[in-house]
């Protein structure tokens, strides 16, 4: 009977954010920017708080939706720089 996938005894190896291809550290940018533009259009714009917000801008780009995507991006690049997947 040929081995099947639930053999006891295989072990799988683990791989580290670096070792990803760009399309899935792509993918993840994208994932926590859309969570930010869902905080910010069902909380921010909805609640009022871009009013204690400078330079927040109802319904529009601003510079807090480019502050996002430049630390989300840092950080994704930060991580798959990282050595052997471990940041700071």
């Amino acid at each position: 009977m040929a081995p099947g996938p639930f053999d006891e005894g295989r072990t799988m190896d683990r791989l580290s954010f670096r070792q990803l291809p760009l399309v899935v550290k792509i993918a993840v940018w994208v994932a926590f920017n859309n969570a930010w533009w869902s905080i910010e259009e069902f909380v921010i714009d909805r609640q009022g708080l871009w009013k204690y917000m400078p330079y927040y801008r109802v319904a529009n780009a601003c510079v807090w939706d480019l502050a996002v995507g430049l630390i989300t991006a840092f950080a994704i690049w930060h991580i798959s720089r990282a050595r052997n997947g471990h940041s700071l």
